[in-house]
């Protein structure tokens, strides 16, 4: 029935140089808004449906401000580019968004994590993930030749926002990498895949579900490729590596998403203190006359 509404937003998607996973999640969020209005005619759609429908996830169903602004952006793409028609951003404002700080966790898990994975190749991405810093989709994606072991580093292709850039490659994590290879020396074109597809990539949901299950077993709640992404960060702020530096490694545009973590780092280890901490230089005072 809307067969060729989503054909049209593929089509605009593609046109503008989106990427698979823009796309993925603009047609999930239209998805949704199609069933919560009862699936009526999308031509018949007003802003007041769309402004209702925001309304609703955040103060009915409680979702972030993020994933709001996320269905703001799909409809408004999707009412401007394939449905034709005027956004009002007064009538459908996207919200502040809350700040909150990532999540991270120490070395020492990290090393449990890479311990307690059964598999060389989990043990490995869990390795790879921490120690260059990596987000899930880039890791999926990585080729063999993306290894470049002459200069301990990691090549990441059409990263986020259609960014490449380079990363460290640790000496552990070629370790392992190289002992994964040689257990799995199948042809293929990309770094890890499924132990049955060579051909096919791991998809991103199932790393993460391999994270977290592994997260459990040694009793971090949080467990998840972005805590490693994150912690490496931190981990790099707190050993005095510059931003600018981090930045590039992290793939970030915007020096804002870098600078968040002097927030959640360790700032003991940075050598801070607080003022509260530094002694007091007492004045001197002039002696009285009946003293001198």
């Amino acid at each position: 029935m809307y067969e060729e509404y989503f054909v049209k937003l593929r089509e605009e998607c593609l046109i503008r140089n989106r990427t698979e996973g823009t796309l993925a999640t603009y047609t999930f969020s239209i998805h949704k808004f199609m069933e919560w209005t009862g699936y009526k005619e999308p031509e018949s759609f007003t802003l007041e449906d769309a402004r209702n429908y925001i309304y609703e996830l955040r103060v009915v169903q409680n979702k972030s401000t993020q994933y709001c602004n996320g269905v703001n952006s799909a409809l408004k793409f999707f009412y401007r580019f394939v449905l034709h028609k005027s956004w009002d951003q007064d009538a459908v404002p996207r919200m502040m968004n809350d700040v909150i700080l990532p999540r991270v966790t120490e070395l020492e898990n990290v090393e449990k994590m890479i311990d307690a994975a059964a598999e060389i190749r989990n043990k490995a991405i869990i390795a790879l993930l921490y120690s260059s810093g990596l987000r899930v989709s880039e890791l999926c994606r990585l080729a063999p030749t993306d290894i470049y072991k002459s200069t301990m580093q990691v090549h990441i292709r059409a990263g986020k926002n259609h960014c490449d850039h380079w990363t460290l490659l640790s000496q552990r994590a070629l370790d392992l990498l190289t002992e994964y290879w040689r257990s799995y020396p199948a042809k293929r074109d990309y770094l890890f895949v499924g132990l049955k597809s060579p051909h096919n990539p791991l998809r991103p949901s199932g790393v993460e579900i391999m994270v977290r299950k592994i997260g459990t077993e040694v009793g971090i709640d949080h467990a998840h490729p972005h805590m490693l992404r994150h912690s490496f960060a931190s981990h790099m702020v707190e050993q005095g590596v510059s931003l600018e530096h981090i930045q590039a490694m992290m793939g970030h545009r915007d020096s804002d998403s870098t600078h968040r973590y002097i927030h959640v780092s360790n700032k003991a280890l940075m050598g801070i203190k607080s003022p509260l901490d530094h002694p007091v230089k007492k004045k001197r005072g002039r002696k009285k006359k009946n003293e001198q």
